[in-house]
């Protein structure tokens, strides 16, 4: 048995030697080198990439890929490139916008003409708005932006931070973030071009929380403080909601997510209540289940939706307290609807408690409309009577009085 054994064992080796003199196909490793060059930009206009590629491999096309973050949207754009590697891409930023002051990441992808797809690594560059020279203060937790003004306006602005951080956390117990970085522009036109898509020209601020950025214009003037203390405030609150609980706050009714943010303002828009008061007067006030997902688009729409959020709000905070509002953001975390989340929170759905919004809120209204609805039947109603009245009294004082006999 032994002797087999080792037979077997000569005859296994033999086999493998022949396997490994039998020679075999080896496949090519095509190797492909990017070395990009830093990017290069006109805020708002367009964006150019230029990088060289070395390739064993005869290219057949070239992608580039820009992403800010897993939650927006993915840019894909074709590359020019020639014989001797060169790649090159102009992006025109008007047709194909960026979000300002944000870490864009890039990368490419080759594509061969055997089939090959060759990714690159990932690349970071920072999209800022360069059109400004920007002095910077920080005071933890904010760091703020501004090109136009003295050391002073950049104090007066961190000082209006953190009041109206305090001023969110006295409304909800809510969180904030170690770090947010505050831009100021000087005028609504200067800020149009650093706004999501351009944003409607009637927007003065924006807050990102995915960036942790916010952007406010404060124009030169008698009201640049008043504006700093409705829009600072009301900004801190959105990133403030955010970051607390961002399922809650991706689920929150239009009307809530601005009439929150409108509470914490320092300084309040006083035009708001004659706004609704005149709304009312018109009959033209908007229904609040017509600003469960968003607020109208043009200015005078979107800011009579901005004025009765803030009024409904503030009615519902008088009636149900921080607890109440706690109970709210559970029920939106939860993923509820507009009516329904409300329904769990309070005990009472939207329409009634519009209803009794509406009755407390324009009570004085109601009784001057009624009295002026009535005012002319009032009158009609004297003129009738005053002809008989009249004929009364002048009966009453031509009877003759009786003598005594």
């Amino acid at each position: 048995m032994m002797r087999l054994h080792s037979r077997s064992q000569i005859l296994l080796s033999f086999l493998i030697g022949l396997l490994v003199l039998i020679p075999h196909p080896v496949q090519a490793q095509v190797e492909y080198e990017i070395i990009p060059e830093e990017p290069e930009y006109t805020f708002g206009e367009r964006l150019n990439f230029r990088a060289s590629l070395r390739s064993a491999e005869k290219v057949d096309e070239v992608l580039l890929f820009i992403q800010i973050s897993d939650e927006s949207d993915l840019q894909v754009h074709a590359v020019s490139f020639d014989s001797f590697g060169n790649l090159s891409l102009e992006i025109d930023l008007k047709e194909f916008p960026l979000i300002a002051f944000s870490n864009a990441q890039y990368w490419y992808q080759i594509n061969s003409v055997n089939g090959d797809i060759y990714t690159s690594p990932r690349y970071t560059f920072y999209y800022g708005d360069n059109r400004y020279q920007w002095r910077t203060l920080t005071g933890e937790p904010f760091t703020i932006h501004w090109y136009r003004g003295d050391l002073a306006f950049g104090e007066e602005v961190l000082n209006v931070a953190l009041e109206g951080l305090r001023s969110t956390q006295d409304l909800l117990e809510i969180f904030f973030p170690s770090n947010l970085d505050i831009y100021v522009y000087d005028s609504a036109q200067a800020i149009q071009a650093a706004l999501p898509n351009g944003g409607q020209n009637w927007i003065a601020g924006h807050a990102d929380p995915i960036q942790g950025v916010i952007l406010v214009s404060l124009p030169t003037g008698p009201q640049q403080l008043l504006e700093m203390e409705r829009q600072i405030p009301h900004e801190l609150m959105h990133i403030a909601l955010d970051y607390t609980d961002s399922h809650a706050y991706a689920n929150l009714p239009a009307w809530l997510n601005e009439g929150l943010a409108s509470l914490v303002e320092l300084y309040p828009n006083p035009e708001y209540q004659v706004l609704i008061e005149s709304a009312f007067e018109s009959e033209e006030l908007l229904p609040l289940v017509s600003l469960c997902q968003s607020f109208p688009n043009d200015p005078q729409g979107a800011l009579l939706a901005y004025a009765e959020s803030a009024s409904f709000t503030q009615f519902l905070y008088d009636q149900y307290g921080q607890p109440g509002f706690n109970r709210l953001m559970a029920a939106y975390a939860s993923g509820m609807s507009c009516e329904r989340g409300i329904e769990e929170a309070t005990g009472s759905n939207l329409a009634s408690l519009e209803a009794s919004w509406r009755r407390e809120n324009f009570a004085g209204l109601t009784l001057t409309k009624s009295i002026q609805e009535f005012l002319p039947w009032l009158i009609l109603l004297l003129v009738v009577l005053a002809g008989p009245i009249i004929l009364a009294v002048v009966f009453i004082r031509k009877k003759p009085e009786r003598s005594d006999l």
